[in-house]
């Protein structure tokens, strides 16, 4: 255990504590109001998984040493790269819900670019235009985009419940 000044959490049997719907619930409260396709798709199909990759997406929703914003524009050119044409998409948009600039995002692309080729920018470039657009459309119309901090989200797994939130259902065995 650590002596430092934060709390250790326990590990819990996820599937047993935590439903998909919660789990999925929470990732759209910490991507701002955003659940990519395909895990609406996996909770759907596969309930345990979508608990699982909740867990591992949380190294790209908590600020560490690198912030969200910059972990989520790292993945927009990692999937680019990996020339996965619907995860572009998803990455981008989450990392405008951060506050990423359209500016950040073509740069993020360049370092793709760089490393993968020029190929890159063809798959990635119907997710990018359909971000860019989103975002001059928010631009132009004032709205702003929710961008949770960390334990704003009454999730079961949020650090701290909110205050005007039910506490979190459990999954029945």
């Amino acid at each position: 255990m650590a002596t430092n000044d934060k709390q250790c959490k326990k590990i819990k049997n996820l599937k047993d504590e935590v439903s998909a719907e919660d789990a999925v619930d929470e990732m759209r409260c910490r991507m701002g109001n955003y659940v990519p396709h395909a895990l609406a798709h996996i909770k759907e199909h596969n309930p345990e998984l979508a608990v699982i990759i909740k867990e591992l997406d949380r190294v790209l929703v908590e600020d560490g040493a690198l912030d969200r914003k910059t972990k989520r524009l790292i993945a927009l050119a990692c999937v680019a790269t990996r020339m996965c044409e619907d995860c572009v998409y998803p990455q981008a948009r989450v990392a405008a819900n951060y506050g990423a600039t359209k500016e950040e995002i073509v740069e993020a692309m360049h370092v793709a670019v760089v490393t993968g080729g020029v190929p890159v920018w063809s798959v990635a470039k119907r997710g990018l235009s359909q971000v860019f657009s989103e975002m001059e459309e928010d631009k132009a119309s004032g709205k702003k985009v929710a961008r949770p901090g960390m334990g704003s989200c009454g999730g079961p797994m949020a650090a701290e419940k909110v205050a005007d939130k039910p506490a979190p259902r459990k999954a029945k065995k």
